[in-house]
């Protein structure tokens, strides 16, 4: 057996379905059940029930998640004890979302380093649907990620900032002189949008669809540079963070608030069921102190 294929099942039983949990893992439901079967094969037990339309624990199944839960725990453990063995001097490494620049993040980082130049400190900006499956498997201690989607549940979690959606029109559109705007007056705009799978492009798309509406996407990229100078150009609107506007002011570009706010926020966050090394410690306690301030 494999640790994989007991963190799999753990998995599935905690989300009481293969797709909810193939979803959560970032494989295909076909590459889980795989494992799931091979896992069952192996043992020569079947560990789920499949003959209702939702799946349930055998009495195997049961004995078999307490203790899968126990060998989860001490593997987590175990990693992380046995990593401070290799390291010769301490480390942190964290993956943020690409929004170090517009919400001072990048300034927190010059701080902690300022403070404690003895741990070695890595900082990766990566996409938002790419950090959370990398946290997951131990290649960052913790992850700067929008709480959009995040199952706290399953996560601690840190506020780091709190922010929220505006509309931004050239100063030549017809809305630039309003002081406010309801979504659904967006209805037969051209819309600039970030990229499909982002989480803004996700929250916008949400409200717009619980609003009445899908937006008509004109443009779409992962730059916000871009999204501005096409907004400038009045090829379009978009919906875009306040402070990430306000990082990227330009006089020929208007922020207008929504009539209904539409917040999101910005966290530090790592697996309730990981115990964090010393350095990840030192780092959320100092976030927590800096927050304060």
């Amino acid at each position: 057996m494999e640790i994989k294929q007991a963190q799999y099942f753990l998995a599935v039983t905690e989300a009481g379905s293969f797709s909810v949990a193939a979803d959560k893992l970032y494989i295909s439901q076909s590459s889980l059940s795989k494992q799931i079967m091979a896992l069952e094969k192996e043992l020569e037990l079947q560990l789920f029930d499949r003959s209702k339309r939702k799946i349930s624990l055998t009495e195997a199944g049961k004995l078999f998640y307490k203790y899968s839960k126990q060998i989860n725990k001490a593997h987590e453990a175990l990693l992380l004890e046995i990593g401070e063995y290799k390291k010769t001097t301490p480390s942190l490494s964290i993956a943020a979302i690409p929004v170090i620049a517009q919400y001072g993040i990048a300034s927190y980082m010059a701080r902690f380093k300022i403070a404690y130049p003895n741990i070695v400190f890595n900082l990766e900006e990566r996409e938002a649907s790419t950090v959370l499956p990398a946290l997951n498997k131990h290649e960052y201690d913790l992850a700067f990620v929008r709480d959009y989607g995040v199952d706290l549940n399953q996560y601690s979690s840190l506020e780091i900032v709190r922010d929220k959606l505006m509309v931004a029109v050239s100063k030549d559109h017809h809305f630039s002189t309003r002081k406010s705007l309801s979504l659904l007056e967006l209805v037969d705009e051209n819309f600039i949008t970030y990229n499909k799978g982002t989480l803004v492009y996700e929250l916008s798309l949400n409200a717009c669809k619980l609003a009445g509406f899908e937006p008509r996407v004109f443009y779409a990229t992962l730059r916000g540079a871009s999204i501005i100078g096409l907004v400038a150009a009045n090829s379009g609107v978009a919906l875009m963070m306040e402070k990430v506007l306000n990082y990227y002011q330009r006089s020929d570009v208007v922020p207008i608030p929504l009539d209904t706010t539409i917040a999101s926020r910005i966290i530090l966050a790592y697996p309730k069921n990981r115990k964090l090394s010393k350095s990840a410690r030192t780092f959320v306690e100092f976030m927590k102190k800096q927050i304060e301030q």
